[in-house]
């Protein structure tokens, strides 16, 4: 038995026909500012922006199929992308191979409702293919933050949690210093963030150097692990707490309170707890020597 054909199915009520709109591609528009998507960035991948364009290029161009347009009336005339930039610019560059034999190319379109804020939101949810790098969903939520959206309205629009939204927020607020960081890739969103977060205008210097580190050790970027440096073994930690313990509760509460004013320069602590921490800093592994 033979499956039926589209045009049966349609007949036999399975299926429904539907309006389709199109426009031709000279009729659809670019908001100027709108978009998120970074064009001198890179993705996780290491793939910019133009060579993620001439992918999806030659991806119609063998005849792959995409979703359509998603788009709003434009007061001008014709209509502005609130979805699908990606793909406006991939149809442009292969619209003379493509075209029909006026030499006119009409794209699908499905009509968009919701207002400035409902927009922003859908271009953050959508990234089709290519999703928004971090410092490009940053930007998108501190828009819905300029539409008095809250951050809990945001992770719930967005489906993500209220963490997430609070710390791209704190990259959408940091220095341009650190955000070209980012945008070039040399350094790991998540160390910008937490940066940033303990270190404020000092952020941007210490990114900087822990890119040069990084560099140096033969990597491309600089990551949390590179800032902050190699953990210290779990019984190494222990171990330290356990002896600073016993030097607090070995000193008089005197002593204690001096030292907190800075009224003292030095204290006597038994000879058992500095051997204690003489041997535990020997067993940190590739530990660095003090200079002269």
């Amino acid at each position: 038995m033979s499956a039926p054909s589209f045009k049966q199915l349609v007949a036999n009520g399975t299926a429904k026909r539907a309006d389709t709109i199109k426009f031709k591609i000279e009729d659809i528009h670019e908001e100027p500012g709108f978009n998120l998507r970074d064009e001198t960035g890179v993705d996780a991948d290491g793939v910019s922006f133009a060579d993620s364009i001439r992918a999806l290029a030659d991806y119609i161009r063998a005849g792959g199929i995409l979703p359509p347009l998603e788009v709003r009336p434009r007061a001008e005339g014709g209509v502005f992308l609130v979805d699908g930039h990606r793909r406006w610019r991939a149809y442009h560059l292969v619209k003379d191979a493509i075209a029909d034999a006026k030499g006119e190319l009409w794209l699908s379109v499905v009509p968009f409702t919701g207002n400035d804020a409902d927009r922003t939101a859908r271009i953050i949810t959508s990234q089709h293919n290519r999703k928004l790098s971090a410092l490009e969903l940053a930007r998108g939520y501190a828009r819905l933050v300029a539409f008095n959206w809250s951050p809990d309205e945001i992770a719930a629009r967005v489906g993500k949690t209220r963490q997430h939204v609070d710390q791209l927020l704190i990259l959408a607020r940091a220095n341009s210093d650190v955000q070209a960081l980012v945008r070039e890739g040399a350094v790991a969103a998540t160390a910008a963030i937490e940066t940033v977060r303990h270190h404020g205008e000092d952020a941007g210097g210490m990114l900087a150097a822990a890119v040069a580190k990084a560099k140096a050790a033969g990597k491309h970027r600089a990551t949390t692990g590179t800032i902050r440096g190699k953990s210290l073994p779990r019984k190494i930690v222990t171990a330290l707490d356990d002896v600073t313990a016993h030097i607090v509760n070995a000193l008089p509460d005197d002593v204690r309170t001096a030292l907190q004013a800075g009224e003292v320069e030095h204290v006597t602590l038994p000879a058992d707890l500095v051997k204690q921490l003489i041997e535990i800093r020997e067993r940190i592994p590739n530990r660095e020597e003090p200079s002269e």
